[in-house]
This record gives C-alpha cells, structure tokens and sequence, in this order.
C-alpha cells in the first residue's frame, strides 16, 4: 500500500484516500464488530436460575407436530447470568412457523400467584419476537422474575408448546452506556454479562440499519453454548 500510494498524484492519494476508508467501512467495521461483542458473564454478579422449554413435559426443543412450528428463547445456552440493568426490559424470542401461531407472554413474581403482566401475540410466519414491559410494571432488585411463552400448534395432537426463563434487575450505573451507540452499548452489556441489555441494544442497532447484526445474535447464542438458531428477517416488537 505505501509502495502505491508514493507513485500517485496528490488528487490520487484523495481519491485513494476516500476509496480505503468506504473498503475498510463495507468490508471490516461488521466483522470487526461482530469479534468485538463477545459474551462474557460477570462471576460476581452471580446466577439467575435456568430455563425450560417444552410442551407440557419440559423438553429442551419446544416444537409442534407434524405442523413443525418451533419456539426457541432467546437466552444464554449455559442459563447463566440472566440479568438486566432496566426496570423496563426487552425480553426476546423465536418463533419458525409456516401458519398462523397465537401466543400469550406471561411475567411472573414468584412471590404472587398469578402473573404481573400479560399480553396476547399472533402472527403468521417466522418471525422474531421481543416484547418490552411497559413503565406501569417497573422491576424491582433482588427478584428473579419468571416469563413464559405459550405457543399454539395448529394441527396437532398437543394443544400447545412453552418455553420459560428467568430475568433479574441488577445495577448497571457503573457501565456508563448513555453516550453510547447501540451497537457499542451492546458490546459492554455482553461484556460484562448482561444478557437482555446486549440483545436489546443489537435490535435497536438493527433498526437503525447496522448491518451483520443476525451473526452479531448468533455468535453470542453460541458463545452461550445455546443450540438456538435465530434468523432476523422479520422482527417484530410489542
């Protein structure tokens, strides 16, 4: 590269100039990215239960027959450290399916005996999901709250499939995000361990047109040791 640029014209090396830097942006900044978000579970801020996905059963694939629409959380295949720093987080999933699927969100406070907050979804093709709690139902620390989703299965001999995990509010005051991009937001929660706040912050830099974000999800699913296999095509939130 220096062999070249010695040999053109100072209206060359501008133009060489704005060639490398729109190269480095199409070809390096996704994968660079992509390397810089890395799972990394805080040991100190310790573990949060474990997630069961299934029918009525709890098998670990939550799948309908012979209609073969599936259900999968987006959550850390190790079911560590299953935390958020917001009172309000965005709790994500996956849904494939080739026909119409109904399905119910609960968040539950295992001190109560019915959940805190409901909500009913359908859609009609595979889809990501994320549902964000609304302000009126604000966690409080040191609970490990349950969330669970239901899913139909048209045309099956089981009614339905679920899957559930767990998600706890931590203290994120320190982490400093505010001034942040979404994608560099995303690149300390996953650092240090937040799980809910790296999704999040990737589907936010999603919509905001940043591309690669679909290995982005997937490269932590698998640093997390999940089997999960999540495509972005369609996300849709709630």
């Amino acid at each position: 590269m220096q062999r070249l640029m010695a040999t053109l014209t100072p209206n060359h090396l501008i133009s060489s100039a704005i060639l490398v830097s729109v190269l480095s942006l199409g070809v390096f900044t996704p994968s660079y990215a992509s390397d810089r978000i890395r799972w990394t579970p805080d040991a100190e801020r310790g573990n949060v239960g474990t997630t069961l996905s299934g029918g009525r059963r709890g098998q670990t694939d939550a799948s309908c027959n012979p209609s073969g629409s599936s259900l999968s959380l987006v959550v850390p295949g190790d079911r560590s450290r299953l935390q958020t720093t917001l009172t309000n987080p965005t709790l994500t999933w996956h849904v494939t399916t080739t026909v119409p699927v109904s399905m119910t969100f609960h968040l539950s406070d295992p001190a109560l005996a019915t959940p805190i907050y409901s909500q009913t979804i359908a859609i009609d093709h595979t889809s990501t999901v994320s549902v964000t709690l609304p302000q009126e139902k604000r966690l409080t620390p040191d609970t490990k709250y349950r969330w669970t989703v239901l899913a139909s299965c048209p045309g099956a001999t089981q009614p339905e499939i679920s899957a559930r995990s767990f998600v706890e509010l931590v203290d994120g005051e320190s982490l400093n995000v505010d001034n942040l991009s979404s994608l560099e937001q995303a690149s300390t929660y996953a650092n240090q361990g937040i799980w809910y706040d790296a999704i999040a912050a990737l589907l936010m830099a999603r919509h905001q047109g940043v591309t690669d974000v679909e290995t982005m999800v997937q490269r932590l699913l698998e640093q997390s040791q999940s089997q999960a296999e999540v495509t972005l095509s369609t996300v849709v939130h709630f």
